[in-house]
């Protein structure tokens, strides 16, 4: 017996087989893409992640770094005031001091300390200096202490020393 058609070939596997063969295929490697793109981009993230901690620690080394460098500075702007706070007082006490002086007596050196006060000068007289200048610096100094001598000129050389109390204004218990 003979066939009128002709044969044909046979597929191994039919068109809805193969659609799905195809269809796993493709679903295989986007997963396995899939997988190494996380894969790829946790690794980076985790280094990322490593050196963020590691930034974080050299900026905790820095702040600590800039706390103590914040801390000298404030040290020393409190002592610059403090010198400076001791300057002013310094200069308002010269210059109260000159004040001090009165024109009939002329000082020729002061030697100016925390607690004490040195002054030699010249006078016409002692009467002038002990009217003029001696209670001011009585009233400042618990001690006062004056020496006279006269020059060739006859005008009279004193030497006056000065003592304040370290303790003053302190009440006793």
């Amino acid at each position: 017996m003979r066939s009128f058609i002709k044969p044909r070939k046979k597929k191994l596997l039919d068109d809805m087989s193969s659609l799905w063969i195809i269809f796993i295929v493709i679903m295989s490697i986007g997963l396995v893409g899939f997988g190494i793109y996380v894969n790829y981009k946790s690794s980076f993230y985790i280094k990322m992640l490593d050196q963020s901690h590691q930034d974080n620690k050299t900026l905790g080394r820095k702040v600590q770094s800039l706390k103590s460098d914040v801390q000298i500075t404030s040290m020393q702007k409190e002592l610059y005031d403090e010198v400076t706070n001791s300057n002013l007082i310094m200069k308002e006490s010269v210059k109260n001091l000159f004040d001090l002086v009165p024109d009939q007596i002329t000082l020729t050196d002061v030697l100016m300390e925390k607690d004490s006060l040195m002054l030699k000068g010249y006078t016409i007289s002692k009467e002038s200096y002990s009217l003029l200048l001696e209670p001011p610096l009585k009233s400042i100094f618990d001690e006062s202490r004056v020496s006279f001598s006269t020059n060739k000129r006859g005008f009279f050389q004193f030497i006056s020393k000065n003592n304040m109390q370290r303790n003053r204004g302190l009440k006793d218990d």
